[in-house]
């Protein structure tokens, strides 16, 4: 059955694709309510931007989850200097209604006919040709099983989209120089059910977040503070643990704009990896405000994560027991020298800014949105 899955994903995403015809009434609802909150000055576009980006995309293919790519590319583009538009075509609007696409079209501005004239630095297209009103176009490529190739510009794995929408970014500096006050900290969903295997991914296979958290709270048997409510929340803030402070999201959570707190304040970070990949934007959270991420896929990072420098890395469950000590021997000076080495890594090569760099002075062939989830090729 497994050889039969690439066709079966093909003609699932060309049904997604046409399915606009069948609901053209509801995808021109879509397209109108995106028109009026910008000719309405209720949208958030990036107007003092110098640069203009164009997209002109068609494929569906482009969302990602729920919109999480199509809204880190937009995310990365306005944060780097590109005041962004894109095209109204129905056929991509169909989506528009998705919760992270909808929040990602309010910085995104319509190319209506007032605008027919302009001129854009940038154009972004998942379709050939070159668009008549861009200095210079490339094209998108969101097939995740089309592979990259040397000449190719990797959009980044980023941040989960209310980080973005929440200008968590502007905190970053503050969070960075916030005291550690734990030694290895984990937030998130571990539940068996939905974490006790990597699915749909072939090229890596880790050990999976559930046998992960388990193996860890063994490893801190009797050392282990498992937050479960506000108040607990608040007092350990300030309390210093140099064992694993744990949250299940499956027992408690908190707000989400309290994310980016909870992760500043522990000196690890168990990036654990996610269910369908391995990748998880935890991870990249972590790494963007200095907390260094504990991981197993150090190798699916452009470029690789180094263990010792940017990330503690392991291999298997022994390894990760060996991680375990490793972190508990290190000496303070060595982990502000890691920390800053992970914040040079997100400013170096996770960045709006680095991306955006590489996007004007790299010259690229293609950009691919799925890096992370495209075959290794033969080159390579």
């Amino acid at each position: 059955m497994q050889h039969f899955r690439p066709y079966r994903i093909t003609i699932e995403h060309r049904v997604k694709q046409w399915r606009w015809l069948a609901r053209l009434k509801r995808t021109r609802q879509i397209r109108d309510h995106w028109l009026w909150i910008h000719e309405t000055d209720q949208a958030t576009p990036v107007r003092s931007a110098e640069k203009r980006c164009l997209l002109d995309l068609r494929k569906v293919t482009c969302d990602g989850e729920q919109g999480r790519r199509f809204h880190a590319l937009v995310s990365l583009l306005s944060r780097g200097g590109y005041q962004v538009f894109l095209v109204p075509r129905l056929e991509f609007l169909q989506t528009g209604n998705r919760l992270f696409k909808a929040s990602a079209l309010q910085i995104a501005e319509p190319l209506t006919d007032a605008a027919s004239d302009q001129h854009f630095d940038l154009c972004l297209t998942d379709h050939r040709g070159e668009h008549p009103q861009a200095t210079q176009t490339i094209q998108l490529v969101s097939n995740a099983r089309e592979p990259v190739w040397p000449t190719d510009l990797e959009v980044p794995y980023s941040f989960y989209p209310l980080i973005w929408d929440n200008h968590e970014d502007a905190r970053f500096e503050a969070y960075r120089n916030q005291t550690r006050q734990w030694r290895l900290f984990f937030g998130g969903h571990c539940s068996q059910k939905a974490y006790h295997t990597i699915r749909f991914y072939h090229r890596l296979q880790p050990v999976d977040r559930h046998t992960v958290i388990n193996d860890l709270l063994a490893s801190y048997s009797g050392d282990t503070i498992q937050i479960e409510s506000d108040q607990q929340l608040d007092t350990m803030m300030s309390h210093r643990h140099d064992g694993f402070v744990m949250i299940d999201n499956d027992r408690y959570r908190t707000d989400a704009s309290q994310w980016l707190r909870l992760l500043s304040n522990a000196s690890f970070f168990v990036a654990a990896p996610g269910c369908d990949y391995p990748f998880s934007h935890n991870a990249i959270e972590s790494i963007a405000i200095g907390t260094i991420p504990l991981l197993e896929y150090d190798s699916l990072f452009t470029p690789h994560l180094i263990d010792g420098v940017n990330c503690v890395a392991y291999r298997g469950r022994t390894g990760l027991r060996d991680a375990v000590r490793r972190i508990n021997a290190m000496s303070e000076s060595k982990i502000a020298t890691m920390r800053q080495a992970v914040i040079d890594y997100y400013e170096d090569h996770l960045s709006p800014h680095a991306f955006c760099g590489r996007l004007e002075t790299q010259s690229p062939k293609r950009i691919h949105l799925y890096p992370y989830l495209a075959p290794v090729t033969k080159a390579a």
